[in-house]
């Protein structure tokens, strides 16, 4: 295990506008106010456009799993909730590692890793946290060759 201590510098509530997409909007907000160390905190809204990944396995490859074709689809989706982390990547811009729970017109529901290609319907709200104190990296894991969460303490 690795961790670090630290606490929320700033807390901020954000609003995505109908059309926009979430993950390019999400990484504007951090790069335009120089968030590399943070949280989504949580967050809600709608979809009309929906794109993520979830892991497959890729027999032969270190760790035996990868993120490959994105699953994607065009209809009105609930988005009932949304949470990541904010890391600094090595050109000390905003990296995001981002997951959401989706809920079709049915209910039935979906998770994954967030792509580009989320498009909002009506608006997706969230509450986000700069952390300060901990350097919040991802390093390349030797065992499955991602760049995983990395904490250190500053």
């Amino acid at each position: 295990m690795v961790s670090a201590k630290g606490s929320f510098k700033n807390i901020y509530a954000v609003k995505i506008h109908p059309n926009e997409d979430l993950l390019e909007e999400l990484t504007r907000f951090c790069k335009e106010r120089h968030i590399t160390h943070g949280a989504i905190l949580t967050g809600l809204g709608s979809l009309k456009q929906v794109s993520f990944f979830d892991p497959a396995e890729i027999p032969g490859k270190p760790g035996q799993y990868a993120y490959q074709n994105p699953i994607e689809w065009k209809d009105v989706t609930e988005l009932v909730g949304i949470s990541g982390i904010i890391c600094e990547d090595e050109q000390g811009e905003p990296s995001l590692h981002v997951h959401y729970t989706l809920a079709d017109k049915t209910g039935a529901t979906f998770s994954g890793h967030v792509n580009t290609g989320n498009l909002v319907f009506a608006t997706v709200d969230m509450i986000i946290g700069e952390i300060e104190g901990i350097f919040m990296g991802r390093e390349i894991d030797p065992t499955f060759h991602l760049p995983l969460f990395c904490p250190k303490q500053l």
